[in-house]
């Protein structure tokens, strides 16, 4: 492996599954924004158009070219950081986990969510790789560097782990079968891989923009992932699903790699799942307009300074009657969502007005949203 991390884009569009390069585009959304958080007004902001590619000869799905990691990632967007779904999800993921014993763990990213947060009420080491990591403790071992080969070796670090850990990290991976491959050399003989990821499937069924995007350029279904980990030497112990749409735990163990894997086709299948989602987003986009259209009287907001509202706007809503998005993370409140001029609003404001009308369409976060607005800021409001 020669790349220094596993962000490091392609120069070509390769299947993640066996390489190959036959390719057939799906749709494109043209010029869409390549951040989806909020920045400062008058900022600068910049567009790619984003192409859905299907592999002729696997099915896998992808989105390609990719966006320069440094402008990707120029800072955080706060995901997974807000709300009870997320706090739900921290605190069953690592029960999942079930660190009862004394164990050797590597944790590969981390963040807000990191177990070494927890690392104090655990008899394990925690080990972490993190660009913008911190050191909690004295048991807590950090480099911030990008975990990889490289660092596996620089660091001694090869057969050290029993457990090696990561949360909504693998959707990211530009390089997946380099990334297992250096977990794989990281774990102990009959070490354990446990990671979390996003449910695809029925996220893109339903049609949740955080599904795919710049930042999850794979479509990583269940049977991609099977694929991968036998590749890649990982045999699945367990799996759990949170939510209706939302993750999935695995829980799989270190055994001999078998990379002659025979592979299904799903082109047709993926293919019609694709353009099922482009054709759903813009009828609902549709919908969305003309019901806002009988609301020339009323306050409009859209909620999420995220993808959910850049999608919306990017397949055609009409933003005439819309007055700014609605967030609750007071990290962004107060600026402009990426690509837009819609400034970003407590949700208290709609305290202010009789009968608000809010666009929602944030897939596992609606409830939550839903209740918390109507039972502790406005009853009144009416949601799109």
């Amino acid at each position: 492996m020669t790349n220094k991390n596993f962000f490091k884009d392609h120069k070509n569009l390769i299947c993640p599954l066996t390489f190959s390069k036959k390719f057939k585009k799906i749709f494109t959304i043209k010029k869409f924004p390549i951040y989806m958080g909020t920045v400062p007004k008058n900022f600068k902001t910049l567009s790619k158009d984003m192409n859905f590619f299907i592999n002729k000869i696997t099915g896998s799905v992808q989105i390609f070219p990719r966006v320069n990691l440094n402008k990707l990632y120029f800072k955080s967007h706060g995901s997974g950081k807000i709300g009870k779904t997320w706090e739900i999800h921290h605190n069953k993921f690592f029960d999942f986990i079930n660190l009862k014993a004394k164990r050797e763990i590597l944790e590969i990213g981390g963040g807000h969510n990191s177990i070494s947060v927890r690392s104090k009420k655990i008899l394990s080491r925690v080990t972490s790789f993190d660009i913008n990591g911190k050191k909690l403790n004295k048991g807590h071992v950090l480099y911030n560097e990008f975990f990889s080969n490289q660092t596996i070796k620089k660091y001694k670090l090869n057969k050290k782990f029993d457990v090696v850990v990561h949360s909504h990290l693998f959707e990211h991976i530009y390089q997946p079968q380099d990334f297992l491959s250096s977990i794989y050399n990281s774990l102990k003989d009959n070490g354990l891989h446990i990671f979390a990821v996003p449910n695809m499937e029925p996220m893109v069924k339903k049609g949740i923009a955080s599904a795919m995007n710049f930042e999850h350029p794979f479509y990583l279904n269940e049977y991609t992932i099977k694929i991968l980990l036998k590749k890649t030497g990982f045999r699945i112990l367990e799996k759990k699903y949170y939510g209706k749409h939302h993750s999935i735990f695995y829980k799989t163990i270190k055994q001999k790699k078998n990379n002659n894997q025979n592979i299904k086709n799903l082109f047709k299948k993926n293919f019609s799942l694709f353009k099922a989602l482009i054709k759903n987003w813009n009828l609902d986009v549709e919908k969305i307009n003309n019901k806002t259209k009988k609301f020339n009287d009323k306050i409009v907001f859209i909620f999420g300074a995220h993808i959910f509202s850049q999608n919306l706007i990017k397949n055609g809503l009409n933003l005439k009657n819309i007055i700014g998005i609605l967030d609750n993370d007071k990290d962004k409140q107060n600026e402009y969502l990426y690509g837009t001029k819609l400034k970003v609003f407590s949700p208290l404001i709609l305290k202010k007005y009789n009968d608000p009308v809010v666009i929602l369409r944030a897939g596992e976060y609606n409830s939550e949203i839903k209740n918390q607005i109507l039972k502790k800021i406005n009853f009144r409001t009416k949601f799109i």
